[in-house]
């Protein structure tokens, strides 16, 4: 809500986790599936730094093999 209402872009997999997650407190912390919610996390963890060490690592392979 508060990045649609700012406009601020998002993904569907932002909106699509936020709405679980939301209706999931709105039923109780009982109701949410604890070990999905790891995997959520842990994968956002581990996407991040992938996502900015995989180019680099392409760059410098790129740079070393086209020189």
């Amino acid at each position: 809500m508060l990045a649609s209402g700012t406009g601020l872009p998002i993904s569907a997999t932002q909106t699509l986790v936020g709405a679980v997650l939301g209706v999931g407190f709105a039923r109780g912390i009982g109701a949410l599936r604890l070990n999905v919610v790891r995997t959520i996390f842990l994968s956002w963890a581990v996407t991040l730094p992938a996502g900015a060490v995989l180019p680099i690592t392409f760059f410098f392979l790129f740079q070393f093999l086209l020189s």
